[in-house]
């Protein structure tokens, strides 16, 4: 119903349901869940009504301009580009003819032949006519005399056409509306079938084909990524709505709207985006998000084996995971909403009754019921698009930017070189997440635990303080979901003192916050101070060791990060220089006088 505030072939519609005694009073527009995608004007132009332009009107100017387009179209062989400016150059060679293309794509040019018939009222005498014109399915409408003989025809209700000039027995060509033929019986209203046959009329003159394609070639002034089709049969494009003048607001509502797409849409309207608060989950509520990694069907399959499609190494990883959770406890119930063949190789994995499968579509059929009935719903995988639809969405979008696409893919499955092409991807990717979130509905139901295994950012879910990002390491560290927050604080807090390592930090604290080696230890915080860390002799370690007291050389060696035998080695040879003194066999300390060795070799 929102289009057709949306689109100029409805204009007369809108003012009678706009029509108010006050012309002052704002008048507004709500529309909820559109897709801004579908927002866009659908323009179509057939083939088949070309070719009736070409005969019904051969020799006027809508006739050689169909003719003209259809040669433009059927042209073969040629880029995407060059098929788009023959079609832009044929509205350009016929703008001249304008005015005269619009007025005959809104009338019907009926075939007729004039023939003698004599026709005269038998009230008065009066001659009324002595010819009529004979349609090719029987119809027939007098011509009058004059035009009291136009009158007298018409108030008995009879069929008339006032003709200047014409020639016996001869076929004529005459335009008229649809409405007039329809009333002259020209046009056979009686079946579906015989008005399905009727000839194509632009309603609206002022939103002709001829307007439509002007209002395109308008908006994508470049040819190269013109969001344009020719299927032999079809001529399809699309192009940013055009809202009605009367709608003094226009107010749309969705969860999923992508601002910048939003500003294509209405490029010529002022934008306003309102972010309102988002209902609070209800209590009781747990939702994990993996925070890397689109993870699409491709990376989740494995399409390189002889035998048909396998599971790749990160989802058998998942599905180990999902299926160890899910035979945990059989009195759960779990919903997976996943890709379609990722759902059947995981029914193959999981034969239980307490998981229902839910398949990634627009519809998804059967989720709401499933999502009611789980304690736990996995959405696995960030749902694909195929290769079409996003690149027309990417053309409907940024067709008339100044910079062409790169329609070239990185190696990651859904990763695009072009950002704008990306970014259409994504879009439609996190409408389909946010609405299977939406159906669990955590606001109205508790007690749910959502494990979404997709990295894409989700407006309103992913930012909530409610839902908690993971790692796949986390939960196969927790064993479960039981301690998976647990595990994730855990990690979280080791991550924020890493964050705050500095190069003040000693090398002890090294050691416990990243679990590593003396050795890595050191590396770090010589990374960390900007270069080489200043060594600090055996000596140096040996004194400030022996300064706490007595000390084994097993208990030295160990405490020194070096080789112990170089270690040994030391301790000999400043017991040999009076360094230090050997108590007994392996036992060392400082001598009584240690300071004034320390002046004295100092």
């Amino acid at each position: 119903m929102y289009s057709v505030f949306l689109n100029p072939q409805y204009a007369e519609l809108v003012e009678e349901i706009l029509e108010q005694r006050s012309k002052t009073e704002e008048r507004i527009c709500i529309v909820d869940g559109a897709k801004i995608h579908g927002l866009f004007l659908k323009c179509e132009l057939s083939k088949k009504t070309l070719e009736e332009w070409v005969v019904d009107w051969q020799g006027n100017a809508l006739g050689n301009f169909a003719k003209t387009m259809l040669n433009a179209l059927e042209i073969r062989g040629k880029s995407h580009g060059d098929a788009v400016k023959r079609v832009r150059m044929t509205m350009q060679a016929f703008e001249w003819q304008e005015e005269e293309i619009i007025r005959q794509m809104c009338q019907v040019n009926v075939l007729g032949r004039i023939v003698a018939r004599r026709l005269v009222d038998v009230e008065t005498g009066k001659e009324l006519a002595r010819f009529i014109i004979k349609f090719q399915n029987g119809a027939s409408t007098y011509i009058p005399l004059d035009n009291s003989a136009l009158d007298i025809l018409m108030a008995k209700g009879l069929p008339v056409l006032q003709l200047h000039s014409f020639a016996l027995n001869e076929d004529i060509r005459l335009p008229m509306s649809m409405a007039q033929a329809i009333e002259l019986g020209i046009l056979d209203v009686e079946t579906i079938k015989s008005i399905q046959e009727f000839p194509r009329v632009c309603p609206n003159p002022n939103w002709t084909f001829w307007h439509q394609l002007k209002h395109f070639f308008g908006h994508y002034t470049r040819d190269g990524d013109a969001p344009v089709r020719w299927d032999s049969q079809i001529l399809s494009f699309k192009m940013p709505p055009v809202l009605h003048p009367s709608v003094k607001r226009f107010l749309l509502r969705s969860t999923t709207f992508s601002e910048p797409h939003l500003r294509r849409a209405f490029p010529t309207e002022k934008v306003e985006v309102n972010r309102i608060k988002p209902t609070p989950w209800l209590t009781g509520n747990q939702v994990f998000q993996i925070r890397t990694g689109l993870y699409t069907n491709e990376t989740i399959l494995d399409y390189s084996g002889v035998w048909g499609v396998g599971i790749s190494e990160i989802g058998r990883r998942f599905f180990d995971g999902i299926r160890a959770e899910i035979e945990r406890d059989p009195s759960v119930k779990h919903a997976i909403f996943a890709h379609t063949m990722v759902n059947k190789k995981l029914a193959r994995l999981i034969e239980t009754e307490n998981v229902s499968f839910v398949n990634h579509s627009r519809r998804m059929h059967g989720a709401d019921a499933a999502f009611e009935e789980a304690g736990v719903i996995w959405i696995v995988g960030t749902p694909g698009l195929q290769l079409g639809p996003i690149w027309q969405r990417a053309q409907i979008f940024f067709g008339n930017d100044e910079r062409p696409f790169c329609y070239e893919r990185e190696t990651k499955p859904y990763h695009y070189k072009d950002e704008r092409i990306q970014s259409v991807y994504e879009a439609s990717a996190i409408s389909m997440l946010t609405r299977a979130v939406e159906l669990i509905q955590l606001n109205h139901r508790t007690g749910k635990r959502v494990i979404l295994i997709t990295g894409l950012e989700l407006p309103d879910i992913t930012d909530r303080p409610e839902t908690v990002l993971f790692d796949w390491e986390d939960f196969e560290v927790a064993d479960g979901l039981d301690k998976l927050a647990e595990t994730i604080a855990t990690r979280q807090h080791f991550e924020t003192e890493k964050t705050n390592l500095t190069a003040e930090s000693g090398r002890d604290k090294v050691q416990h916050v990243l679990g590593c080696s003396k050795v890595h230890a050191n590396r770090v915080l010589r990374n960390l101070r900007g270069g080489n860390i200043p060594r600090v002799t055996f000596r140096e370690q040996i004194l400030s060791l022996l300064a706490d007291g007595e000390k084994k050389a097993a208990e030295v060696a160990a405490a020194i990060d070096g080789n112990p035998k170089a270690v040994r080695h030391e301790l000999a040879r400043l017991a040999n220089t009076g360094e230090i003194v050997k108590v007994r066999w392996g036992m060392y300390t400082l001598p009584k006088n240690r300071h004034v060795i320390n002046e004295n070799t100092n």
